[in-house]
């Protein structure tokens, strides 16, 4: 079996009831308070701001911008599909989505699966884009979001037997699809039979007609000593102080990058280049990873951090960001490259896992256009 997909009912946004632009952007969802989220979620519904579809159906996802072009079809995915993972999951992350799933019996938002498509399902999503759509609003980093309903029986049809011989690379929700997973096994256990609960809503986008770009997700660690960091790094890298902006820096990277890993550690106010790790590290802090990937630059950026760093780290997608937070908070900032599609696929071919939060896939999707309620199990 390859992605096994059907329609589902969904709960669809009505942007023009949301009070203001900074809500059109948002979803009811708050790892940190569960109780807030399922009150926003129910508020949301009472206020119709969220409105029940009539029947299932699948949905054609597009988005335009200056971030770039996505299109794809949005529906229930079955748990035991042919789906890639490619990076690790946070525990902590995941508790709190199973947490929410519990409490407000509404699955996550879509997760986003990469596949390659057919010429006759590209064909069926360029019929339904020349519609009116079903809903649509512009976001205020400028991107347009529509979406068109599918209910016609032969064109999901299609769809439904064009995934079946295929599977999907993972490429954003590694934690919705634990998690999702997780409750499906909690549902069983209690005595339920086959249901909702072994469906996933995802975002399902043929990366041959919208290719998505990857982007990396940089490290804030705001407790760690960074000299003591550096103290250490000089045993095993060869160091560059860097001058200059950070545009500057990341060509600096960009070149040492072609010849292996390297990845930018800043401190508030210095940067450095660590690159060309030793054999020492390779086959010491780097040997956790399988051998195929201890090469490459985000195993080394983790190990090396799994080394120096005692504190939570803090993600943030992007470099300025990252510099900004490390001159506010202290400690060290890691600055590095995206693993290429290459090193993705291999991953996910081998079932080995890359370290939490190795990349991201943009442009990012519209969270809450389109959502998913879980009803109360019921005995089978």
């Amino acid at each position: 079996m390859g992605v096994d997909i059907r329609p589902f009912r969904a709960w669809v946004l009505a942007p023009e009831r949301l009070r203001g632009l900074a809500d059109r952007h948002a979803t009811p969802w708050d790892r940190v308070d569960v109780e807030n989220s399922v009150r926003l979620l129910d508020e949301w519904k009472r206020l119709e701001v969220l409105a029940r579809e009539e029947r299932p159906a699948m949905y054609v996802y597009e988005q335009t911008g200056p971030l770039g072009v996505q299109r794809g079809v949005i529906s229930a995915v079955h748990l035991d599909s042919r789906l890639l993972p490619h990076e690790d999951v946070a525990p902590a992350h995941t508790d709190a989505m199973v947490e929410l799933m519990r409490a407000g019996r509404m699955s996550m938002p879509p997760i986003l699966l990469g596949y390659g498509g057919t010429d006759r399902t590209a064909a069926q999503l360029d019929t339904a884009v020349r519609q009116r759509p079903l809903t649509e609003l512009r976001t205020p980093d400028g991107q347009q979001h529509r979406v068109w309903r599918l209910t016609e029986r032969s064109t999901c049809g299609e769809i439904i037997d064009a995934l079946h011989e295929r599977a999907a690379l993972i490429a954003d929700g590694h934690h919705r699809h634990v998690a999702a997973r997780r409750f499906r096994r909690e549902v069983h256990a209690a005595g339920y039979g086959r249901g909702p609960w072994d469906y996933i809503p995802a975002l399902l986008v043929d990366t041959k007609r919208s290719p998505m770009r990857l982007r990396p997700v940089h490290r804030v660690l705001p407790h760690v000593d960074p000299w003591k960091a550096l103290a250490a790094a000089q045993q095993w890298f060869q160091i560059t102080a860097l001058a200059g902006p950070l545009e500057e820096w990341l060509d600096v990277l960009r070149a040492r990058s072609y010849h292996g890993a390297a990845f930018i550690v800043a401190t508030p106010d210095r940067a450095f280049l660590l690159d060309r790790p030793n054999v020492e590290f390779l086959q010491g802090p780097c040997e956790r990873f399988p051998e195929s990937l201890r090469s490459m630059h985000i195993s080394v950026l983790q190990a090396f951090l799994d080394v120096v760093a005692e504190s939570p780290v803090l993600y943030e997608p992007s470099a300025p960001r990252a510099l900004h937070a490390v001159r506010e908070l202290g400690g060290i900032a890691a600055i590095a490259f995206p693993p290429s599609h290459l090193d993705l696929s291999a991953a996910a071919a081998t079932g080995v896992r890359l370290p939490v939060k190795s990349t991201a896939f943009g442009p990012d999707p519209h969270p809450a256009l389109v959502l998913r309620a879980l009803p109360s199990p019921r005995r089978a």
